[in-house]
């Protein structure tokens, strides 16, 4: 009784029923699903966009910053037959963004190819800037337009190693930044000057953006030709928009649902390769597809741009079946570095601090997100080395892109989103740093008081445990897009992307 009188007053205050009815009638969908997509949208528009992401709902791209300067600045390159080195992050989120750019340019030279490079960075060797030494590489052989994609922005530096060696360069990326004067074209939708309707796509959304304004342009192609020619960008899209764990609502729930769509349906080696285990869902994408391609960074960075563009089958699934033999490997060296981090944590009444050894582990992030959650609270790790430390932080409430911008004197380099990020500074900042952050997250509010917090674990709809399919249009979950807290009237549950039941405590 107690918890249907909870349920109840949760509809009367927090779902208006009105809508929910108009919604399961307007979009034949069942009251269930109606009252839990009318809580979450109460605007009719973005309601029917959520549950028909068509991709005549993206956005125009041309009004994210300085895609225009940098279409053009592509498109004259390519005619000039000059090199191009693009130059992207080491995870699913870089590889994917670099992949579909590579295609791009390809495509749009229509020939010699083999001026047209792909590098992604090698952290311990690189760090989160150019590398000059690389760059100068690659000048001798030919490139004379450097193009980032899922990275650049953040640091000037990038702009002045660029000008010293004499390149020029096109920023394609997705990460925070408070800047909006650059010598160079900077396409980000997060720029504090964009006026593009949706900020939160990932570096792979950004890519697929600027290469839409290349084909559009290049060819004359309009969006609805663009879409249909290039539907094998949409995997890509769908895989590095789900491994960096962007809100799945609007354009980024619009990659998602064609690219698992197009994922059963078109035959590239690397989907070939994945395909021979059954149809493609989100469970796969999150637990075998997205690990396995994770894993190039752990060996040969190039393996995860390689993987994507090769046609060569033996070598795409030779070099597959290598990254899916390290992941076992991979999650034991985590297991281990959790352990320690545990053992050196400092805990503070909203801060968890980690200070240990760097000896060049790739887990930092990971293991930072396992210290958030085990401890509820915002979260760093920092590795020290040479008298340098190495941080990732991970928070649920906290902007950390601001708070490192607030202290961004401290850094070499520093860089991310709201939920995670990173830095590397001098030893010698190290304390007080860390004094800045306690205060600075102590004066903040939170995010989510405990009132709403109460309330956000309030069931939303009676569904019979056995009915849970009716869902399957909300999925896939994932940030922006949780799953729903449900009951049958005798236990509060929910459910995964596979609709797993999960009681609730």
């Amino acid at each position: 009784m107690i918890l249907q009188q909870m349920i109840r007053r949760e509809n009367l205050t927090n779902i208006d029923r009105v809508l929910a009815q108009k919604y399961a009638s307007d979009f034949s969908i069942p009251i269930e699903l109606a009252q839990i997509v009318a809580k979450r949208f109460p605007k009719y528009s973005e309601a029917r966009v959520f549950l028909f992401p068509e991709v005549k709902y993206f956005y125009n791209p041309e009004t994210i910053p300085d895609i225009e300067l940098a279409t053009d600045e592509i498109l004259k390159s390519l005619n000039k037959k000059e090199g191009i080195l693009i130059y992207c992050h080491d995870d699913p989120d870089g590889y994917t963004s670099a992949a579909i750019m590579y295609k791009t340019l390809n495509d749009l030279r229509r020939a010699d190819n083999e001026s047209i490079f792909v590098y992604p960075v090698i952290r311990e060797k690189d760090g989160y800037i150019l590398n000059p030494d690389v760059l100068r590489d690659y000048k001798q052989k030919g490139v004379n337009l450097i193009v980032t994609v899922d990275f650049g922005i953040s640091s000037g530096e990038n702009f002045r190693i660029a000008k010293d060696q004499g390149l020029k360069l096109v920023v394609c990326d997705h990460h925070e930044i408070k800047s909006t004067n650059f010598s160079v074209p900077a396409v980000d939708p997060k720029r504090p000057d964009s006026k593009y309707p949706f900020r939160e796509l990932a570096g792979v959304g950004v890519s697929f953006k600027l290469a839409q304004s290349l084909y559009q342009k290049a060819f004359n192609l309009n969006p609805d030709e663009f879409y249909n020619l290039k539907k094998e960008f949409f995997p890509l899209a769908l895989v590095g928009t789900i491994s960096d764990r962007v809100v799945l609502r609007e354009e980024n729930r619009i990659f998602c649902y064609h690219g698992i769509q197009i994922f059963n349906r078109i035959d590239t080696p690397w989907i070939r390769y994945f395909r021979k285990g059954g149809e493609i869902g989100i469970t796969r994408i999150t637990g075998e597809i997205i690990p396995t391609i994770s894993s190039a960074a752990y060996i040969k960075p190039k393996y995860g741009v390689d993987i994507l563009l090769s046609q060569d089958e033996n070598y795409v699934f030779d070099t597959i079946a290598k990254l899916k033999g390290i992941i076992t490997k991979r999650r034991q060296g985590a297991e281990l570095l959790f352990k320690e981090t545990l053992s050196a944590a400092n805990i503070f009444p909203k801060l968890v601090v980690s200070i240990i050894p760097y000896s060049g582990e790739r887990y930092l992030g990971a293991v930072s997100a396992r210290l958030r959650d085990y401890y509820k609270r915002t979260s760093t790790v920092i590795g020290i080395k040479n008298g340098k430390c190495y941080g990732e932080l991970r928070s649920n409430d906290i902007d950390l892109y601001e708070m490192l911008h607030s202290f961004r004197q401290f850094f070499l380099d520093f860089g991310g989103h709201r939920k995670a990020a990173g830095f590397t500074m001098l030893q010698q900042n190290l304390d007080r740093f860390v004094d800045g952050v306690q205060k600075y997250i102590s004066d903040c509010e939170e995010a989510i008081s405990n009132e709403q917090s109460v309330s956000n674990n309030l069931p939303v709809a009676f569904l019979d445990k056995s009915n849970v399919n009716i869902l399957k249009p909300l999925i896939p979950f994932g940030e922006g897009n949780p799953p729903p807290v449900l009951t049958d009237g005798v236990s509060v549950y929910t459910i995964d992307n596979r609709f797993n039941i999960i009681d609730k405590e």
